[in-house]
């Protein structure tokens, strides 16, 4: 039975892998022959022909292997490893800008949405390789180096003020401040290439630039938004009802474990609100935490093939496997959240199941569970704070009249 199982998840990785590779050696072809045409049509020499080529395939091998590394570490930003497909279209469509870019005046490109866009669909290294690489393609096409740390400066901190977006997508701040040093960088590069005195018409090409970048700011965002934020919340909303089609099934199998896993799911939602976390991350995490019931038993390996199938966010994959792999260790804040959670819940209605009468103290029975899982060493690599589990421990002691219902 485990190898049926199995076969499917392997079939799929495997043709998953293999486009995956085709795809990337597509990338690194299409690059490499983009540079050099283009250089050939804007009258390059073959010396600068071959710094195009040797450029685009290093600096293309580098962002493959960025990525390729990113997808094995599950360093991707907002669940971006859901998402290559965005990130394959974002460096299409930026690398036609890079061949276009040179036939504008050099303080025209709008770069700035180039650096932002690949990271937000990638991660901070990928998308600033990428974009570093292209940069430096345009400069070479245009014959002016200098401009490269113009457009790098402003790209660099684009990349910093976006890269937090995914709890509440406010882009106030991190617009402005982005276009605000985009265009310093730019006025000052201006001003101080310039063979005149100093006038309004030297700012009309930045002015232009920072407009545009404006634009397509907000149309990348709004697009980004849509395909991924909102898209990942309805996701959530979806996975978090306690009617949907497989916490149904889980019913349907054992009411035991239903149960036990909304009342998890109930104080994970209450932890994670009260530490600042991802309240539907850790939610979504204690309803599925006895969801490899349905193949049997429950562990890692009934659970994570339940998750492949139903393609489960990567963030709530790794939560759950710490939690469930015996081989694995506890070091993200939401597997701690999920382990004390469950130790409660399992310890009240073990109790109450022996005697429904009985008079529990909850402070002190609460703070026996905190002294023996602190002792046991399980949460000792793990990135909580004192301070989290200080407030984890008064959040759960708050819940006494949750914990009398389960009588």
């Amino acid at each position: 039975m485990e190898k049926s199982n199995d076969q499917p998840m392997m079939t799929n990785e495997y043709t998953w892998k293999k486009s995956r590779i085709i795809t990337e050696i597509l990338l690194l072809v299409l690059t490499v022959s983009a540079g050099v045409g283009a250089g050939f049509l804007y009258g390059k020499s073959q010396t600068e022909l071959v710094g195009l080529a040797v450029l685009a395939a290093a600096g293309t091998g580098a962002v493959l292997f960025s990525l390729e590394q990113s997808i094995q570490a599950g360093t991707f930003l907002f669940e971006g490893k859901d998402h290559i497909a965005h990130f394959v279209l974002a460096y299409l469509i930026s690398l036609a800008g890079s061949l276009i870019f040179p036939l504008l005046p050099t303080g025209g490109w709008p770069y700035l949405t180039v650096f932002v866009a690949l990271m937000l669909f990638s991660n901070q290294v990928t998308g600033l390789s990428a974009a570093s690489m292209l940069l430096a393609q345009s400069c070479i096409l245009a014959g002016n180096g200098s401009c490269f740390f113009v457009y790098f400066i402003g790209g660099l901190v684009g990349i910093m003020v976006f890269s937090y977006l995914e709890q509440n997508f406010l882009v106030g701040r991190p617009l402005v401040t982005a276009l605000l040093t985009q265009m310093v960088c730019l006025c000052v590069s201006e001003v101080l290439g310039a063979n005149e005195k100093i006038n309004a018409t030297l700012f009309l090409v930045p002015g232009i630039n920072i407009l545009v970048c404006l634009i397509l700011l907000f149309v990348i965002l709004k697009a980004f938004s849509i395909s991924v934020i909102y898209k990942k919340s309805d996701l959530y909303t979806d996975m978090n009802d306690p009617e949907c089609a497989l916490l149904a099934s889980l019913k349907e199998t054992s009411k035991e474990q239903y149960y036990h896993a909304v009342h998890t799911a109930y104080l994970c939602d209450r932890i994670a609100r009260k530490l600042g976390m991802d309240e539907q991350v850790a939610k979504a995490c204690g309803y599925y935490h006895r969801i490899g019931t349905l193949k049997g038993e429950n562990n890692w390996e009934n659970t994570s093939s339940i998750l492949e199938e139903n393609h489960f966010p990567e963030q709530i994959r790794t939560v759950l496997k710490e939690y469930l792999d015996a081989s694995s260790h506890i070091t993200r804040k939401e597997t701690v959240v999920l382990l004390f959670s469950d130790t409660v819940i399992s310890s009240v209605r073990y109790l109450f199941s022996k005697n429904p009468k009985i008079h529990l103290d909850y402070d002190k029975f609460i703070g026996d569970i905190f002294k023996k899982r602190m002792e046991s060493g399980m949460i000792e690599e793990s990135d909580i704070t004192l301070k989290e589990l200080k407030d984890m421990k008064k959040t759960l002691m708050e819940e006494k009249l949750y914990y009398d219902f389960l009588r």
